[in-house]
């Protein structure tokens, strides 16, 4: 399984990034996962809710490094089992057509716990699919729909090599 991680020029992107401090090699503002057959990835958006968008949907809104003009995007892949990839992908597409989860990205913003219940946030959905394939073995310390883009980084940067 392949996840994606990028950080976008949207005024969101910019907003979620300066929520989420610092990080490396990027602060990313969002992250999703490649199909199994690579054409597609799936993930939340505030256009759309959850869907499956073809690779290069984004092209021409991902935030480029001012020094070295590399696209601001890791994909990290992760080493799991079939069984993992199975369980993982039945669990995107449960949520496929799932709205998005604004009052989380307000409670990002403001020292606030929001949350809709049956709405997800890029990281939220990843963070549960991890957990229920078992990636991600116990539960996290924190509800889904507070872990943004960088938490889900520095998790997962404790159980793999993440390029610096």
């Amino acid at each position: 399984m392949i996840l994606r991680f990028m950080q976008g020029t949207s005024w969101e992107s910019i907003a979620i990034t300066l929520q989420e401090k610092t990080c490396m090699p990027f602060v990313p503002s969002h992250v999703e996962a490649l199909t199994q057959d690579g054409g597609f990835y799936i993930g939340a958006h505030v256009k759309g809710g959850v869907m499956k968008r073809p690779v290069d949907y984004d092209a021409a809104t991902i935030a480029v490094d001012p020094t070295t003009g590399k696209k601001r995007e890791l994909l990290l892949d992760l080493e799991t089992t079939p069984e993992q990839d199975k369980v993982f992908f039945d669990f995107l597409d449960r949520h496929l057509g799932q709205k998005y989860d604004w009052r989380a990205i307000i409670g990002f913003l403001l020292p606030k716990h929001e949350h809709t219940p049956n709405t997800a946030i890029c990281s939220a959905l990843i963070a549960l699919a991890l957990r229920s394939c078992s990636y991600l073995q116990w539960p996290l310390a924190a509800p889904a729909h507070l872990v943004n883009p960088r938490d889900l980084l520095l998790i997962l940067s404790a159980r793999m090599h993440v390029p610096m």
